[in-house]
Order: C-alpha cells, then sequence, then structure tokens
C-alpha cells in the first residue's frame, strides 16, 4: 500500500487516495537499532473540504477562524471533533484563560470537512509587561508562535525573565514554548519563581527540567501548588549547548481551575 523510509517523531502519511479497510499491518523491514513504536493511529476520511485557519490568540485573548472557502465553520472547545450541530462560528472566541480551539467548515450539503484543531496554554497576556529588559522581550508574550525572544549572553547571572500580569492572579503552573527556529537557547534546565509584590520571591519549581526538549521542542506544561501571584519570573539553569542564554517563543500561567 505504501512504502517509506523514515518514522520520527509524530510523522503522519497521508495517501493520495482513500481506502476502505477493516485491518492493517505496518512492516518494519530494517533499523540502526531495536525498532520501537509508541502509538499507531488512523485517521478517518472526512469530506474533502479544507480545513479553516484558527488565528493566533491576542493580547485580549480572543481567537478567531477563517474559511478559505468563505464557507460557514462550526467548531468545539470541550474537545470533541465538530459536527455539523455544533457551535457555529459568527465572532471572535473569547479564551483569555486558554483551551482547545477544533474547527471545521460545513458544505451546503450539511456535511463536515477536514477539522482544524489548535491548543492555547495558559492565560492570555492582557496589559502583562517584560520587567527589566529589553524590549524585544515582549516578543515572548506577544501571542505570536513565530515571533520569540533570545537573552543576550552575560557571565555573571543567569538568562531570566520576568512578567509583570498588572494584578495578582490565582495560577497552578506555567507554560513555555519554545522557539524551533535553533536550539540555541533552548531551556532544558529551570528555576521558576512566583511573587506578589515583586520584592518577595516564593520558589515554585526549584530544579526542574524538560526531558528530551532537544529532540521534542514542543510546548511544555509544568504543574505545582496553587499560588496567588502577580509576578513570575523564569531562570535558566542549564540551556540545551550550554550557550548561557535562554529562547522563548511564548510563556503564560495556568489558571488555578480550583478557583472558577
Amino acid at each position: 500500500m505504501d512504502e517509506q523510509t523514515t518514522i520520527g517523531h509524530k510523522r503522519l502519511l497521508r495517501w493520495d487516495t482513500p481506502v476502505t479497510t477493516d485491518r492493517v499491518r505496518v512492516r518494519i523491514t530494517g533499523s540502526r537499532l531495536e525498532p520501537t513504536l509508541a502509538e499507531l493511529g488512523l485517521f478517518k476520511q472526512a469530506s474533502y473540504v479544507g480545513a479553516p485557519v484558527i488565528s493566533n490568540r491576542s493580547p485580549e485573548g480572543f481567537v478567531s477562524i477563517s474559511s478559505p472557502q468563505n464557507l460557514p465553520v462550526v467548531y468545539t472547545l470541550d474537545g470533541t471533533i465538530p459536527t455539523a450541530k455544533s457551535h457555529l462560528y459568527t465572532a471572535s472566541i473569547p479564551l483569555s484563560r486558554g483551551g482547545t480551539v477544533q474547527a471545521a467548515c460545513l458544505t451546503s450539503q450539511g456535511t463536515v470537512g477536514m477539522v482544524a484543531s489548535r491548543r492555547f496554554a495558559g492565560l492570555a497576556a492582557n496589559g502583562w509587561k517584560v520587567v527589566g529588559t529589553n524590549s524585544s522581550a515582549q516578543n515572548a508574550i506577544d501571542g505570536s508562535p513565530e515571533t520569540f525572544w533570545m537573552s543576550s549572553k552575560s557571565s555573571e547571572t543567569p538568562p531570566q525573565i520576568t512578567i509583570d500580569m498588572g494584578s495578582v492572579q490565582n495560577i497552578a503552573g506555567f507554560a513555555y514554548l519554545p522557539h524551533t527556529g535553533t536550539h540555541i537557547g533552548l531551556i532544558s534546565k529551570y528555576r521558576f519563581e512566583t511573587s506578589t509584590d515583586g520584592q518577595r520571591w516564593t520558589t515554585d519549581v526549584s530544579d526542574g527540567r524538560f526531558d528530551n526538549i532537544q529532540n521534542n521542542p514542543e510546548l511544555q506544561e509544568v504543574k505545582f501548588a496553587p499560588v496567588k501571584a502577580r509576578f513570575f519570573r523564569l531562570t535558566v539553569n542549564e540551556d540545551v549547548g550550554k550557550s548561557g542564554t535562554m529562547s522563548i517563543a511564548e510563556i503564560s500561567v495556568l489558571p488555578d481551575a480550583a478557583t472558577y
């Protein structure tokens, strides 16, 4: 049916022509070491209608959806696949506390096309400010994964970033999205601290690490016991390559669900 040479992280293969079957088989004909497969999945063929485009989240916490074919769009926020009876998209979606948007175009026959999915981790950075560094560090909280901030190299102090959220929030973790364009500054070991006044700090994670982030530079979410905080600070204990820098595409904090 199909033949490939490499299966890497989250490898997705799409055939030109859908098939109908009640069983599948994968043959591994060669490998450098013992082959391992963590999970194998199949995707049901949807109506051949392209997926809509889910925007970045604005700093105010809104997400918009557009259809290249100008078709109606249905969406869900509860993790389920959209159906013809799902919410009809009519205006920007408020998602200030994070969540997952799944959306699909709806044809004139009432069928659902290909599904787009996008997860937004943590609180929206509405009114947030970076404390004590250059203006380009705002790229770490601008809601756009395409932009990033990289610290300058310093031999005196470990790289860190401090954020003022403008008001006290109940939080229970943080989210770090690496910049995938380079391994320079990719965080492997870190310390995370919070404060209500920017003067007295509580260490929430003293010596955390992102395992295998060099080979899997995706969104990292770290949870800890709920705290009240207006400020939070991420410090690099070690970066991939030990360059003495840190790079961030996006950083946020996870809301404490128990307080809402």
